[in-house]
């Protein structure tokens, strides 16, 4: 084991609230080829540990805010370290950073479906490493201030659950959040999951789950005139994609004329619950009688926003509206979507915009979520050990009661000005 040199200046450092930030503890796993990167890695601010051996590496990895792939001792594989540490309950949270002298585009997504948080090949560029090990570990002192906070009730109808996603400004990447919570539902309660598109224009469920229905909730607002039995809604209405969710696809092309009602909405919802224990509906952005229903009809409400001021105004409006003259409907759940590879927000000023806590923060990889799109499986079912698979697996214990909260929300004041400088 080599342990660089401590800075202890670094430490007392503070931040922008004026508390010492610590150093950064990064593990390298590497050998005697590794000194360039364990030179690079031990600046000032930093405590840098390397180790040979896997079996050490992985015991002492708990303990670091960074761990780094470079040297990995056969039989085991890189990819295989990286299953392995993505598999401890202790490391999940813990970023890891997979070295590759490789630029082969599926290597890089092998590893990062197999756990791995960033990937860099070789020869390092010493700047580019700087700034990849600055961001996961900002991202790793990020995740431990968010830990879920959100009180969960009991749902309104024993033994069924609703859940709304919504979002006041459209693309933050709502239906792919839908989506990623049915499956880590579906997970837990094997063909007991539901996920319903009842966006407005032109709905991209099945799309994102790459199946074709034969009929869609434009037909059945148009066969229905009242309750349908659940057996018909199964076998008729439903289309089962290959990993057991239900889905009632949303309409195949945009249209002038208004989805649903507010009552076709809330009829539709019920009905759907009496044929499968839990519905996931995603809402889209476009805010009208349809939506307002489904949101009082809804146990758990998630509303998605992403780290930039056109989000969280739109959100921080919505949130007013709801507390002046809006709906009543459940304490919405706070998803940031982190969908920008520069983040420049931390989650309390998140927070203090929108005077919520944020319950859970999805972090965007573009290699994953792009071949997540272009091949029709969610990333939860295509790289189930990654980090944004993992969140997407917190946030359904969250919202199903399994995750309960170390202490009751806080008020936070609200304001964007001092955040953007706007208002």
């Amino acid at each position: 084991m080599v342990r660089a040199r401590l800075y202890p200046l670094a430490s007392q450092v503070p931040n922008a609230q004026g508390v010492p930030v610590a150093d950064t503890r990064i593990l390298l796993l590497g050998n005697a080829g590794s000194e360039a990167l364990n030179k690079i890695l031990g600046k000032p601010g930093r405590t840098m540990t390397r180790i040979e051996d896997a079996e050490q590496f992985v015991k002492a990895a708990p303990d670091h805010d960074v761990v780094v792939l470079d040297a990995v001792p056969p039989p085991r594989t890189v990819a295989d370290l990286c299953r392995e540490l993505s598999a401890l309950p202790d490391l999940v949270e813990v970023p890891i950073l997979a070295i590759t002298s490789t630029d082969d585009v599926e290597e890089r997504i092998r590893l990062l479906e197999a756990g791995a948080d960033d990937v860099m090949i070789r020869p390092i560029d010493e700047r580019e490493l700087d700034a990849r090990v600055e961001a996961l570990d900002l991202r790793h002192r990020r995740s431990k201030e968010l830990r879920p906070s959100t009180l969960v009730a009991a749902t309104r109808r024993p033994g069924r659950r609703l859940i709304a996603l919504y979002s006041p400004k459209g693309g933050v990447g709502t239906t792919t959040v839908a989506v990623n919570v049915a499956l880590a539902i579906g997970a837990r309660m094997p063909d007991a999951v539901a996920v319903v598109d009842l966006t407005p224009m032109a709905g991209h469920v099945a799309t994102h789950l790459d199946i074709k229905p034969k009929l869609t909730v434009g037909d059945l607002m148009r066969d229905s005139q009242g309750m349908i039995s659940p057996e018909i809604l199964r076998t008729t209405y439903l289309t089962k994609d290959a990993r057991g969710i239900q889905v009632l696809a949303g309409s195949p092309g945009p249209s002038t004329a208004p989805l649903m009602s507010g009552e076709d909405a809330t009829r539709t919802l019920e009905g759907l619950l009496t044929a499968v224990p839990n519905v996931v509906v995603d809402l889209g952005s476009h805010l009208d009688d349809r939506v307002v229903a489904s949101l009082e009809a809804a146990d758990d409400v998630v509303i998605v926003v992403t780290p930039d001021f056109p989000a969280l105004k739109a959100t921080y409006s919505f949130l007013e509206y709801l507390s002046e003259a809006g709906p009543r409907i459940a304490e919405p759940t706070i998803v940031v979507n982190e969908v920008y590879a520069l983040q420049t927000l931390t989650p309390g000023d998140i927070e203090n915009a929108l005077g919520r806590r944020v319950a859970i923060r999805i972090p965007y990889d573009p290699l994953l979520y792009l071949r997540a799109a272009n091949q029709g499986t969610p990333v939860f079912a295509s790289a189930p050990t990654s980090q944004p698979a993992r969140r997407y697996d917190q946030l359904a214990a969250i919202l199903l009661g399994e995750d309960a909260p170390t202490a009751a929300s806080e008020s936070r004041r609200r304001g964007l000005a001092g955040i953007f400088g706007r208002s």
